[in-house]
């Protein structure tokens, strides 16, 4: 018997490995999202410390990242705006480059999109 084609079993069963393989990358690739986004809320709850730390010393927020004992984490940029009495931050991650995280503190300083409410990351 000569065969030519491929029977319904066969088309099924590779459908059946495509997509187990595609809910398996896709679940990779959520993991790897969630990860930069914590890593996104760290680096502005550390950058939260050393410009407390900073006032404490100097009764004024820095007004530039590097016054201030503070390394963000690898592939994420910052962008901040201070004054003497306030300051807000913005951190991305280059993952997820359409996903920022944004924290400010005083009332004196413009906050950063996403942030709404004073001290609390979005």
């Amino acid at each position: 018997m000569d065969r030519r084609g491929v029977t319904l079993i066969e088309l099924l069963i590779t459908m059946a490995l495509m997509g187990l393989l595609a809910a398996i990358v896709t679940k990779a690739v959520t993991r790897k999202t969630a990860a930069a986004q914590a890593v996104l809320k760290s680096d502005l709850r550390n950058f939260a410390a050393a410009q407390e730390a900073y006032f404490s010393d100097h009764l004024a927020y820095a007004k530039a990242i590097g016054e201030l004992e503070f390394q963000a984490s690898k592939s994420v940029s910052f962008e901040t705006r201070a004054d003497a009495t306030g300051w807000s931050a913005r951190s991305s991650h280059e993952l997820n480059p359409d996903y920022s995280c944004a924290l400010y503190m005083g009332e004196s300083v413009e906050p950063f999109s996403p942030a709404i409410e004073e001290g609390k990351i979005k």
